[in-house]
């Protein structure tokens, strides 16, 4: 008699499931869950929450008359894919649009955790090391200034380490499964903000050469042919939002002169704040109400953060230095490149000879483009992770070479990932949805009223809206956008932030 294949399936099935993901996710979602339960962020844009399908019909046109008087929209066209129909979706499913916010932002910190464990695993770390590891990067304090704000701008984040793994991959196999998979997640995250992109792609760029020529894995000709597949895949699936990006660019507004200056992106990107995962200007001013980051205000305030904050990075490089791992070179060279690249031009007035050329080149649109130079940071962060989780790894081994107890290993492993909550400690005391920053679920009904109101009298003319500015403060709670051009079918005439600088 055959025996059933049954009891077998399960096993490999349940060898297959990683615990570690389930902790991810708990972490992820359930503080997220129970912050301020009917409250929406205003996080990325107003109108995903007031109407994401007007946001959809309009995202796909470049030329857009029912703002300023008619504009050339800057990046809107990211909103296609994959924000937009995510909050579409979760409007016909009839999902209350602060739980469908939560998801969404803890789906982000999952993909970060999980793409780091995913990573670990194909450079030879293993078990609790890689768990720690992913762990590290899903709490780093660099998610402060966008989280609730511009979550968008955190998909490259997430995106990193997935993004390393499939170029590893890649070149390892010789078929086309993985190109396309890099080719879908880059297109996941690239919409709505290249600059942030730009910076994420050196970390899979950076391991060709040293497959290369380091652990010569392939030799110059198999990696090129790689490179063409990547290529192949990936570059088609960009085009629809570069186009946007460049029409913008040639016709629009010229937005990068009008937003931030490089002075003043170059004021709070010194090496020690790059280096605890910060550096970002938004982190650090305030206006007459509150914090401009309500979440980062405890890393310059409060004594205990400020040294748990630089914890992380001490233990990080001293694993570095107690590790043979034969992939540190590749980390190390992670870490520089996102120490030097996130500096930038600090300090302004006399920076480094890199930071010069940095200078320099931002009298271009190009360098322009690219003068947030923070955004490296997450290079740094994930050289700090998989820095940890190979140190924890070659602790443990030692550990049990030498017959020590175990209870010591796991006390050193639990201690590293408390240490790693505790850096984050916004994402258990409510502060990343900001209570300066979150409005109702449900608007007033006198806005959808009004809304209503002037539809009623047709299209043919524009709505002129007073004082119609942005960044609006109301009773009820604050918005950033303007709330009429999400509510009515009419073109809508007010002042915008942009053009007036």
């Amino acid at each position: 008699m055959t025996a059933r294949p049954a009891p077998s399936t399960r096993a490999r099935a349940a060898a297959r499931f990683d615990p570690s993901v389930l902790l991810y996710a708990l972490l992820a979602y359930v503080p997220l869950l129970l912050t301020a339960p009917g409250k929406v962020a205003a996080d990325t844009k107003a109108y995903l929450y007031l109407d994401p399908g007007r946001l959809l019909a309009r995202a796909g046109w470049l030329w857009d008359q029912d703002i300023a008087a008619g504009t050339i929209t800057h990046q809107n066209i990211g909103y296609l894919f994959p924000m937009g129909p995510y909050y579409w979706l979760c409007e016909q499913l009839g999902a209350p649009d602060w739980i469908a916010q939560r998801v969404w932002l803890g789906t982000i910190l999952l993909a970060a955790g999980a793409g780091v464990r995913w990573l670990a695993q194909r450079l030879d770390l293993r078990g609790a090391a890689a768990t720690v590891a992913g762990l590290v990067y899903m709490t780093s304090p660099y998610v402060l200034p966008y989280f609730g704000r511009t979550s968008a701008l955190l998909l490259p984040w997430a995106a990193l380490p997935w993004l390393i793994g499939l170029v590893i991959v890649s070149l390892r196999t010789s078929g086309w499964r993985a190109p396309v998979v890099f080719a879908l997640v880059l297109t996941l995250v690239g919409g709505t903000n290249a600059s942030s992109l730009v910076f994420v792609a050196i970390g899979p760029l950076l391991w060709v050469p040293y497959a290369i020529w380091s652990l010569h894995e392939v030799d110059v000709r198999q990696a090129g042919r790689t490179i063409v597949r990547l290529a192949v895949t990936t570059i088609p699936a960009q085009l629809w939002w570069i186009a946007g990006l460049r029409m913008q660019g040639r016709y629009g507004l010229p937005i990068l002169k009008l937003t931030e200056s490089v002075d003043t992106v170059a004021q709070t990107s010194s090496a020690a704040e790059v280096s605890r995962g910060l550096g970002y200007w938004y982190d650090y001013g305030r206006d007459g109400l509150s914090p401009w980051t309500y979440a980062a205000e405890g890393y310059t305030q409060h004594l205990w953060l400020l040294a748990t904050s630089f914890a992380i990075p001490l233990i990080a490089l001293f694993g570095a230095c107690i590790t043979r791992w034969r992939l540190r070179a590749y980390v190390v060279a992670l870490f520089a490149v996102g120490i030097v690249l996130g500096v930038g031009t600090y300090p302004y007035d006399d920076p480094p000879l890199f930071g010069a050329v940095v200078k320099a080149t931002t009298e271009t649109a190009a360098g322009l483009a690219l003068r947030n130079t923070p955004r490296a940071v997450p290079l740094v962060g994930l050289a700090y992770a998989l820095f940890i989780g190979a140190g924890l790894q070659a602790t443990l081994t030692w550990l049990h070479a030498h017959r020590r107890p175990v209870a010591i290993g796991r006390g050193l492993v639990g201690g590293v990932a408390v240490l790693a909550l505790v850096n984050l400690p916004p994402l258990f005391t409510g502060a990343f949805i900001s209570p300066d920053l979150r409005f109702p679920e449900h608007l007033p009904d006198y806005w959808r009223d009004g809304a209503a109101a002037l539809d009623a009298k047709g299209t043919d003319q524009r709505v002129l809206e007073l004082p119609g500015q942005e960044f609006a403060a109301y009773r009820w709670g604050v918005t950033t956008d303007p709330l009429l051009p999400g509510l009515t079918t009419r073109p809508v005439l007010a002042r915008d932030l942009l053009p007036l600088g």
